[in-house]
């Protein structure tokens, strides 16, 4: 029996000791507590804990839970190679068990729980973890969004090879350069958005070397789909003045900036529904001809919006439009592509997406090729090329389509086709994207975040501040 046994005051659970001068009964922490050491070591002092009956004698063959959920790692004596985060040892005949402690990758204090599985007693050993040797420099924001005089401060810290802090962050001298003009250096711990475009600063301090960057986006106010949630999420292109709004809508979405509406097609079985920016709602078709509504698009002057609809008549999907009121139903594409009596049930491929042109006049959609339509005549002209959703462009110069992820441009005319942006493999939630109203550039969305891209040159922004939302619309 060791007889330096000390009470702890890392105890849960227990009452006090009421004999100072020797061990308890129940669970005593022999030796293996309150060591410091380094990120990824191994202790050299196992932790032992001692066991004891009623009368405090040693209780042997007695079942002991070690565990630990965070920065601490426990082995079994015999087997110092086995790492896990939780262990049931047996005491031995003078009522100990005993572990082995190795240290993980994050600084800072963490504990190893030992529970007594008869009693359900419980007790602590707690252990310091400092970080590793001078690594590296971190500098943050890693990436934000700006508008042009927007400022950012500039944060860092000296870090070892896991990213935890270190104590000579605050005796490092921390310099900041700017690699391009859409970010200066404007205080030793601040930069300021020049230009449009995007901004990159490097941080240096102690032989280390970090990167910070900001996209610095034109002016404009955007909505989105939160992906995660039933809500619209309206914000300025930087970020500022975020407002949410309660929304059924898990599908396509447009804007009016005539109407100050939005529509949307919802899920149940799917329909379209309008709804202002309070969140009021109305279901915009109500004729039981129809069966299913998708991919709705607002005319530019508000007066109709077009949509791909299925009939119970035809049983094909077409491309249908109507006043936003509900009034006037009628179809304007007619097609026996996607047709029978249970074809409403699942979506319509091709997808009869559509965009209007901002005149008026034609109409662009998707079918088994793209093509655009003369409403007055009913001429149809296909621009002989294979993609979905095709946004017309508010300048009238190009219609963007998706092609299997890539973003393509192509003239009205059927010239002047091209790619604009590849979005390879990354995955991502639709194929949706918007026009800006000026028509230089194009908001579409990756796997996490929203990015523009501008038309012209193809430079890419990505919107740190979007992350988490799809399906842009730009309000203005």
């Amino acid at each position: 029996m060791i007889s330096r046994v000390l009470c702890t005051l890392a105890v849960l659970h227990v009452v006090a000791c009421s004999d100072s001068n020797g061990p308890r009964q129940g669970l005593n922490i022999i030796s293996g507590d309150n060591q410091v050491d380094t990120v990824n070591s191994y202790l050299s002092i196992p932790l032992i804990i001692q066991v004891l009956n009623s009368d405090r004698q040693p209780n042997a063959q007695h079942p002991v839970r070690f565990g630990s959920p965070g920065a601490v790692l426990i082995s079994p004596t015999w087997d110092p190679s086995y790492l896990t985060n939780g262990i049931t040892e047996m005491t031995d005949a003078n009522g100990e068990a005993a572990v082995l402690i190795r240290f993980k990758q994050y600084a800072g204090r963490d504990d190893v729980n030992v529970v007594d599985q008869t009693s359900n007693q419980e007790i602590r050993a707690y252990y310091t973890i400092l970080p590793g040797v001078r690594a590296g420099v971190r500098a943050e924001p890693r990436d934000t969004t700006l508008s042009v005089g927007g400022r950012m401060r500039l944060r860092s810290i000296i870090t070892d090879a896991y990213g935890n802090r270190r104590a000579d962050t605050d005796t490092a001298t921390f310099t900041y350069t700017s690699l391009n003009g859409a970010l200066s250096v404007s205080a030793p711990d601040q930069a300021t958005a020049t230009a449009v475009g995007r901004g990159v600063v490097t941080v240096s301090a102690l032989g280390f070397r970090d990167t910070v960057r900001a996209s610095v986006v034109p002016t404009g106010r955007i909505a989105a789909q939160a992906f995660s949630a039933t809500a619209i999420v309206a914000m300025n292109l930087d970020g500022s003045s975020v407002d949410s709004i309660t929304s059924p809508v898990r599908g396509s979405m447009d804007w009016s900036s005539v109407n100050h509406t939005f529509v949307m097609d919802v899920d149940g079985p799917e329909y379209l529904l309008e709804m202002d920016t309070l969140g009021h709602t109305h279901r915009v078709v109500t004729n039981a001809l129809m069966r299913s509504e998708f991919y709705p698009r607002y005319s530019s002057n508000g007066s109709y919006i077009y949509f791909t609809g299925n009939d119970s008549l035809s049983t094909c999907y077409g491309v249908w439009r109507i006043h936003p009121d509900g009034a006037a139903l009628e179809q304007v594409v007619a097609d026996t592509l996607h047709c029978g009596p249970q074809s409403y049930i699942f979506g319509p491929s091709p997808s009869y997406a559509t965009s209007l042109s901002p005149d008026g006049v034609h109409l662009a959609y998707a079918a088994r090729t793209l093509r655009v339509r003369t409403l007055a005549t009913g001429a149809d002209t296909s621009l002989g090329v294979v993609g979905d959703v095709p946004r017309w462009s508010p300048t009238g110069t190009w219609i963007a389509y998706d092609s299997l992820g890539t973003l393509m441009l192509i003239h009205p005319d059927g010239t002047g086709h091209q790619a604009l942006v590849d979005r390879g493999d990354v995955w991502y939630p639709s194929n949706l994207f918007a026009w800006s109203p000026d028509g230089q550039w194009l908001l579409y969305h990756t796997s996490d975040r929203l990015v523009l891209v501008q038309v012209a040159t193809g430079l890419q922004l990505p919107l740190a501040v979007t992350i988490g939302l799809m399906d842009p619309t730009w309000l203005r």
